[in-house]
């Protein structure tokens, strides 16, 4: 790339050192006018930092790192000074000044993928790494940008192309000595057409349970006023996050808490109790609300104390997981026979069970572990090869014609290379690079 860019690479605000980091063509040179010689790559060197006139904007470390043994590939210059966005903004001005221009979000990593230090799955998972929200996450998204979902996704193009090539050669040689080679390979290319579609449906299975924990799950808590919805929100975050009373209608607007529940990040949604008995308008508008938090949720639990007939007006597609609280009140309430989840959310009995139930909806279980974070772009892709497989395998078994075996696993190698490098526009690249922070 010709354009040199800079940004600060830590995060706005004060601390004990700041970063700037420079990268392309003119970063060494820029790097000299702000902070004289350059130490030899990786090593770092004090050094005051001064503006074109003279003046000394801070004092600090220099390093530099040669192309293309650097992270983007290119020459990067690394500018460690104290952490005031003043002296920040200035140190980026005087880059700038210099030739260089503001690095838009993503563009170091961006410029990383373009010169192939990493490929589009790593890049992504830089994103993620950043942006973990439980450390179970923090591990799978490491994982990531460590190559290991990569890797799992190579060899999995390994495999189709490795079937393709044996369809190809039947292609090619279909007729000799008036024996079929197909009816021959038949057996070898069905098997490995077999080994691909569960690899790939393998693949599948993991990058969903990934999927998951790195968007994280929406459970909306719904309920009749004094259930102890609230309470359970409470005991769940081991916090007082709700206000709890014994007065009907204390919950009256969506109170989102996300918790960390067995390495599974959810977000929790308190709402105000459905009731029929009452005009208030606030009250009323709460309820209203309530409801239609069910419409993004991926759990709705229907929350009441034992025996309490609840039965509220929602989608009836909606997944839900039925609670009965004050187990403590009722202590017979398990052989009263209605199917649920039986808890006191004050005294905390039974949480455990209501969280594997919760995890068992989801089709999980806790302290789940997942090597890696996928994206629904990724999801988009698996699902489209295994698609592929399944018609190629289809075609075969059915005794039709091998050009479309072939072809069905041509579409299943490409979307698969979707995944890690695709040939793809500016436009798709501009949308992924652009939830990465600015600096990154």
């Amino acid at each position: 790339m010709e354009e040199t860019v800079v940004a600060p690479a830590t995060p706005s605000g004060r601390g004990g050192v700041s970063i700037v980091r420079i990268s392309g063509p003119e970063a060494s040179l820029i790097g000299v006018s702000l902070c004289g010689e350059l130490p030899q790559p990786w090593s770092f060197k004090p050094c005051s930092i001064l503006s074109t006139g003279g003046g000394v904007l801070d004092s600090g470390l220099v390093v530099f790192f040669a192309a293309p043994k650097s992270y983007t590939g290119e020459d990067v210059v690394e500018i460690h000074c104290h952490g005031n966005p003043l002296i920040v903004d200035s140190i980026v001005a005087e880059v700038v000044s210099l030739g260089a221009r503001i690095a838009e979000p993503g563009e170091f990593t961006k410029r990383a993928f373009l010169n192939d230090k990493i490929d589009l799955a790593q890049a992504e998972s830089v994103a993620d790494l950043i942006a973990a929200q439980t450390s179970s996450a923090l591990v799978a998204a490491s994982s990531s940008l460590s190559g290991a979902f990569s890797a799992l996704v190579n060899k999995t193009i390994d495999g189709v192309v490795g079937v393709r090539v044996v369809v190809e050669a039947c292609l090619d040689f279909a007729d000799e000595e008036s024996v079929s080679v197909f009816d021959e390979q038949k057996t070898l290319v069905r098997k490995g057409l077999v080994e691909s579609l569960g690899v790939v449906g393998s693949l599948l299975d993991a990058s969903r349970l990934g999927s998951k924990m790195r968007e994280g799950l929406g459970v909306v808590l719904l309920g009749p006023p004094n259930c102890g919805k609230s309470t359970l929100l409470n005991a769940l975050a081991k916090e007082d996050v709700a206000i709890v009373s014994d007065a009907p209608g204390t919950t009256r607007d969506l109170l989102r808490v996300v918790l960390d529940l067995g390495g599974l990040p959810v977000e929790f949604v308190d709402t105000a109790g459905l009731h029929e008995d009452t005009e208030e308008a606030v009250e009323v508008e709460g309820m209203r609300r309530a409801v239609s938090a069910v419409d993004g949720a991926d759990l709705v639990v229907l929350m009441s104390c034992v025996d309490e007939v609840f039965d509220p007006p929602i989608n009836p597609a909606a997944k839900t997981l039925r609670v009965f609280n004050k187990i403590d009140v009722f202590p017979d309430a398990a052989s009263s026979g209605s199917a649920g989840v039986y808890i006191s959310a004050l005294t905390g009995e039974n949480l455990g069970g209501f969280i594997e139930a919760v995890f068992a909806c989801f089709g999980v279980g806790p302290g789940i572990e997942v090597p890696v974070l996928a994206r629904r772009r990724h999801l988009g892709f698996l699902e489209q090869a295994l698609a592929s497989l399944e018609s190629s395998l289809s075609v075969l078994d059915g005794g039709g014609d091998l050009v479309l075996v072939a072809e069905d696993l041509k579409e299943a190698q490409n979307f698969l290379g979707f995944i890690t490098r695709p040939v793809t526009s500016d436009e798709l690249l501009g949308n992924i690079f652009s939830e990465f922070c600015i600096g990154k």
